[in-house]
């Protein structure tokens, strides 16, 4: 190969000497002319000079080619060295001012947010991805808030891609008083890359749609109008005004931010701790759950659920938007549902309703706030037609609830503050519920399957993750039912037998029953106090599949059994399938929705039984109910 490029070189320069004619060498080599014997001297000794100028030149040559042999680097190494961009890259004087400024006036805020890049931008590129984008438009993520979360803007302009209100709402996100969706960083980005998609497919440049993003469609739109160019950097040019300086500087910033990102030591920034990648789960929490107790049942602080969950604003899930999908750490995931099955309702469930103030003389909305532990803010958000400076003795403001919601704390209307109870519900849920699998059989439904194990139908739900209270025979859930008691070992075991022993100390009995339509193998052991297992067993049956009118054999203990053994058949076919149904089967209960004005002496009236039962049911703790609260109702 060397000597190839010898000999190349080698002809060029001959060429260059003393051919006028590329083709005259070669007509020279095929019929070379007579040397003539009256040359001078002079001529000789100008062919040694440019023969010795060839010869060093190649000499020159060859050590170059040598040199380039030896610093080859490897194909790992030549790629790293020049990294690959999927947006336009452009080199000018404006780009290499933001490096520069990043690189001087800005270092550690730039180090900073390389650390947290790799926190966030594999999951942004993924989604950039599914929409056909550039991926390197993460970069713009970089400039607008430094792949902050709670990034902040003079704008008002929330989260990771700095949306306003306006343009968030137009691409789905939710803005109200429970949460802001611009922080979320996974349901940001869909909304970015939506309208990013969008600004390219009218302006047909990354500059221009990045420029829009900025500034807005309609500045831009402008901007082509009057300069008659759709040349960003024509139309960002100093004398041109239209455009303010932000967004001329926008374009040039989110290019210096991918060089540096792509190739950071090569620009001095050495010594970059990346964040891990963001990994979470989601587990579906009811509404009004407490932040707090979530963090306690997944086993992490608060202040680290709320940066998985950044779009939450207030103490608990939204209580008016009917199940939550909530983020916490992948590997809790079954920890925290076995505990939080194990929390009665009320536990869980933060007093999203607010305490009712009345304005005394000297109250100040200040003074309330801190009194109660809560924020103005949340304050004037709870109460938008109050006018701070106008308080009036008597009015009525609704303080947001904290650790001192329901009882007055100290130094407010002239009561003391109470001691907070002492104890905990975490004292280990999981050893009361356990979780188990069942399969859907023909006839069950969420109703009976929950009653049977004695859970709630939306728990199943949201255990599940189903929308829709409709099943399939043969379909899995996942349950979490309470712990079995464990039974005294008797002194002296005797030989096996075919069922359990009476509780009353009698045999058991042989009897029969007739299948309903409904029933499953499970309802029907629970009906008589025996284990489906041996129900399966008695009747040599390898599936679980009943058919209604279908006849079953089981030795149920006397206190649980339709009839005696000496009676005839008929009465005990007759008697099995009245009996039961009377005797055992659950009653069958009702759901009612607490309204506006209603109270548990109302509805103990209206369905005929007493507010304790009421009480009892739903595991209330005192008579205070709120508008939107299900209530069970036992007939």
């Amino acid at each position: 190969m060397r000597r190839f490029w010898l000999i190349a070189a080698f002809s060029v320069l001959i060429f260059s000497a003393g051919c006028s004619d590329p083709f005259d060498f070669v007509r020279s080599t095929e019929q070379p002319p007579p040397v003539k014997q009256t040359e001078t001297q002079s001529q000789e000794l100008d062919q040694e000079e440019t023969k010795a100028q060839v010869v060093q030149e190649l000499q020159q040559l060859g050590e170059k080619e040598l040199a380039a042999e030896e610093q080859e680097t490897p194909p790992k190494l030549a790629e790293k060295a020049k990294p690959t961009h999927d947006i336009p890259i452009t080199i000018n004087s404006q780009v290499t001012k933001w490096i520069k400024y990043f690189q001087t006036k800005a270092p550690k805020r730039f180090k900073t947010w390389l650390e947290r890049s790799g926190r966030y931008t594999p999951l942004m590129r993924s989604i950039l991805k599914q929409y056909g984008l550039p991926e390197d438009l993460v970069y713009l993520a970089m400039i607008e808030s430094g792949f902050s979360n709670r990034a902040y803007s003079r704008a008002h302009a929330v989260g990771p891609w700095q949306f306003i209100r306006g343009t968030g709402r137009r691409y789905g996100l939710k803005i109200d008083y429970w949460v802001d969706e611009r922080r979320d960083p996974v349901k940001a980005t869909h909304a970015a890359s939506q309208y990013l998609r969008d600004l390219y497919a009218e302006f047909d440049s990354w500059y221009l749609a990045a420029a829009a993003y900025n500034a807005g469609e309609g500045k831009i739109r402008r901007a082509i109008k009057r300069y008659k160019t759709e040349d960003f950097w024509s139309m960002s040019t100093r004398r041109r005004r239209l455009l303010k300086s932000e967004t001329k500087n926008y374009v040039p910033k989110m290019i210096a931010a991918a060089i540096i990102a792509k190739q950071p030591e090569k620009y001095g920034f050495h010594g970059v701790k990346y964040q891990k990648p963001l990994k979470a789960a989601q587990v579906v929490v009811h509404p009004g759950t407490s932040i707090s107790i979530s963090a306690k049942l997944a086993g992490i602080s608060s202040s680290q659920l709320r940066e998985l969950n950044p779009e939450l604003r207030r103490w608990c899930t939204p209580p008016s938007r009917g199940m939550y999908k909530l983020n916490i750490p992948g590997h809790k995931v079954d920890s925290f549902q076995t505990r939080y099955a194990g929390l009665a309702p009320q536990e869980r469930r933060a007093r999203e309703e607010a305490v009712k103030f009345h304005v005394q003389r000297g109250d100040t909305l200040g003074g309330i706030a801190r009194s109660f532990g809560v924020r103005v803010a949340d304050i004037r958000a709870m109460n938008p037609r109050i006018d701070p400076r106008r308080l009036r003795i008597g009015q009525v403001v609704y303080v947001p609830p904290s650790k001192y919601s329901g009882r007055y704390p100290k130094r407010v209307n002239g009561a003391s503050r109470s001691k907070k109870s002492s104890r905990s519900i975490f004292a280990a849920p999981s050893s009361t519920k356990r979780r188990v699998s069942y399969t859907v059989k023909k006839g069950d439904s969420l109703w009976t399957i929950a009653q049977v194990h004695k859970v709630d139908y939306r728990d199943i739900k949201r255990w599940n993750k189903k929308n829709s209270s409709q099943l399939k025979p043969g379909q899995k859930l996942v349950l979490y039912v309470p712990r079995a008691k464990k039974k005294p070992a008797p002194s002296q075991p005797g030989p096996a037998k075919p069922a359990a022993k009476d509780p009353t100390g009698g045999e058991p009995a042989k009897t029969y029953h007739i299948v309903k339509k409904g029933q499953s193998l499970w309802t029907i052991a629970r009906l008589y106090g025996i284990d489906h297992k041996d129900l399966k067993k008695w009747n040599r049956k390898n599936s679980s599949q009943l058919k209604p009118g279908q006849k079953l054999v089981l030795y149920a203990p006397k206190s649980n059994t339709a009839g005696s053994t000496s009676e005839p058949e008929e009465k005990l076919l007759a008697k099995a399938e009245i009996q039961p149904a009377v005797q055992a089967e659950p009653a069958p209960a009702a759901t009612y929705v607490v309204r506006r004005g209603d109270s548990l002496w109302k509805i103990s009236r209206r369905f005929k039984v007493s507010p304790a039962a009421i009480r009892r049911w739903n595991s209330l703790r005192g008579n205070r109910i709120t508008p939107g609260d299900v209530l069970t109702i036992n007939k």
